[in-house]
């Protein structure tokens, strides 16, 4: 009933859902989804498949579909069988990655500008003053704006993983694996990077302003009002306020649901954030540094293989121009992993989840939520037939909905707390295949047989096994965190034990040694988000949540793709 009661239209029905492949997706939604969340952005997630699947004509596959069950978001994967139909999209979806090659930027920028204006034409901020005829209209607009967001995502992800793809079997063909050729690709600026790089300033800032003691003691919700009464603090809030008018519109934990406040709305995590970086100074830890070697890295693999293909004869002039020519298409479209969640799983989900607050704000004021952040347990249908009928007539609207409205969000709410505690929504539904075939649900999803067979999810073991995401070895302290709620128990030097890692989870990579995960494959954020800071990292072990506790001493074996727990606190 919690599934239907969400979404009838996307229940995932497991005595009929039985033709597809339905996947956990515990990659993006690792926890139970709220109804506004399932009601735009998931729909918008599956939409996004089905358009850009279309428009690119992505060979293998017409995109995956998005369905609820038992509070969780599930993925249903869909392949093409007839051979013709595969070979004539491949002919159409070989000559955009063809063109992508050479032309990445310029693909790529034309969409994103085209996201940046749409968010800047909802004109957010304003959202509180506009008449309620006219804040419906303004909840439409942004809810279109993340439709076509997502439209948007998929169109530039699949040229640009097939790229990738096309990258890995060429590497693998003159002899370097996946782990080794990484390396030429990482160590390039992007928006997450800045992000990074203005949080570690920040910090920098307000230890040179002599304003570390005070960071120290207080904490971070009362943070900001004690430096407000500082004069030596007024050039830092100068600045913290502009950080937070450009990096600030992010979710602060899961990628796709619009529940969770913004770092602007609450800038709590980002202070504690700032908070935890004065140990990795006080250890001699540098960022620049650290971007620095990561880069110097990268041009020595890349001249090493190259010297060594031209001393086996492997590379004349022309094979090493074309190398040179792939090395810089496949660098692009690898910081394009990172970069477009900024704008898009980070910026477009804000967006909408401002949009909806405004909305709950205007509910709230008519006495129909208690709570502003309440109107996330409607749905976006529910949202859109409320306000049309305060446009209609708004006392009236208010008395109609007084007795409808305020249960509705009691009973959800206490539908989402039941499946947080029942955590028995299985991995797997439906057709589950004897081997995955599909390269992106590997490289992106981490779905290997291991997975799709499981031995025993709930399994508590010594040594856990998944992709070695980036190299290194490290031993130390594991801390396990589980949503963005508790960031602030990560402390310095330790290792990052997590179900995944999203874009709003890379200011924690400044200050850890290395990064574990249940979820995710080779092009998941966390593989990538270590490479760039040059931490050791193994994903997709699926265990890592259920295995490892707090205090247990680990080893990552970052270039094998094996953790042990070597102690148990």
């Amino acid at each position: 009933m919690t599934d239907r009661s969400i979404s009838a239209l996307r229940t995932l029905r497991p005595e009929f859902d039985r033709k597809l492949f339905w996947f956990r997706d515990d990659l993006h939604q690792p926890y139970p989804i709220s109804p506004m969340g399932m009601t735009t952005i998931q729909k918008h997630h599956a939409w996004g498949y089905h358009v850009a699947a279309n428009q690119t004509q992505l060979p293998p596959s017409k995109g995956a579909f998005v369905k609820i069950y038992k509070g969780r978001v599930y993925l249903g994967f869909t392949l093409i069988d007839d051979p013709k139909e595969i070979g004539r999209r491949a002919k159409t979806f070989g000559k955009l990655i063809e063109y992508c090659k050479d032309h990445w930027d310029t693909y790529y920028h034309k969409y994103i500008n085209e996201i940046v204006r749409n968010i800047r034409a909802l004109q957010i901020d304003k959202a509180d003053r506009l008449s309620t005829p006219a804040l419906l209209a303004h909840l439409r607009k942004s809810e279109q704006m993340n439709q076509r967001a997502w439209e948007i995502h998929f169109i530039l992800m699949y040229p640009a993983d097939g790229l990738y793809l096309e990258f890995e079997g060429y590497c693998k063909s003159l002899g370097l694996e996946e782990k080794d050729f990484v390396t030429l690709l990482k160590g390039f600026e992007g928006m997450p990077a800045k992000t990074d790089e203005e949080l570690w300033n920040l910090a920098l800032m307000a230890k040179a302003s002599g304003l570390k003691e005070i960071f120290v003691k207080t904490p971070a919700g009362s943070l900001l009002k004690t430096l407000s009464g500082k004069p030596k603090a007024k050039a830092w809030l100068t600045r913290f306020t502009k950080f937070l008018d450009v990096y600030g519109h992010r979710i602060s934990a899961a990628h796709l649901d619009v529940l969770f406040p913004t770092w602007k709305e609450d800038p709590t995590p980002v202070l504690d954030t700032i908070k935890s970086y004065f140990q990795r100074m006080d250890d001699g830890w540098s960022l620049e540094e650290a971007r620095a070697e990561v880069a110097r890295r990268r041009q020595a693999a890349i001249q090493a293989f190259e010297a060594k293909l031209t001393h086996e004869k492997k590379f004349d002039k022309k094979a090493l121009a074309e190398f040179r020519r792939f090395l810089k298409a496949a660098q692009k479209i690898y910081a394009y992993q990172e970069d477009h969640g900024f704008y898009i799983d980070q910026g477009c989900t804000a967006a909408l989840h401002d949009s909806v607050m405004a909305c709950g704000r205007r509910l709230q004021k008519f006495g129909l939520l208690e709570k502003v952040e309440d109107v996330f347990y409607l749905t976006y249908s529910e949202l859109i037939e409320i306000l049309s009928d305060l446009s209609r007539d708004e006392q009236i609207g208010a008395h109609h909905y007084q007795e409808l409205v305020p249960v509705l969000v009691q009973e959800r709410r206490n539908d989402r707390e039941r499946a947080i505690e029942a955590s028995d929504a299985p991995l797997t539904v439906g057709a589950v295949p004897e081997t995955m075939t599909d390269p992106i649900a590997i490289k992106v999803f981490g779905i290997i047989d291991e997975v799709l067979h499981p031995k025993g999810e709930k399994e508590v073991v010594e040594r856990l096994e998944g992709f070695p995401g980036a190299p290194g070895l490290v031993e130390g302290p594991a801390r396990v965190i589980m949503n963005f709620e508790d960031f602030p128990t990560l402390q310095a030097g330790e290792i990052l034990v997590c179900p995944y890692t999203g874009t709003a989870w890379t200011p924690l990579f400044l200050k850890i040694s290395g990064v574990v995960t249940d979820t995710g494959g080779m092009l998941t954020h966390a593989a990538i988000a270590a490479r760039e800071y040059g931490i050791a990292a193994v994903v997709g072990t699926w265990k890592a949540t259920n295995s490892i506790r707090n205090g247990d001493i680990i080893r990552v074996d970052g270039d094998n793709g094996i953790v042990e727990v070597v102690k148990r606190a």
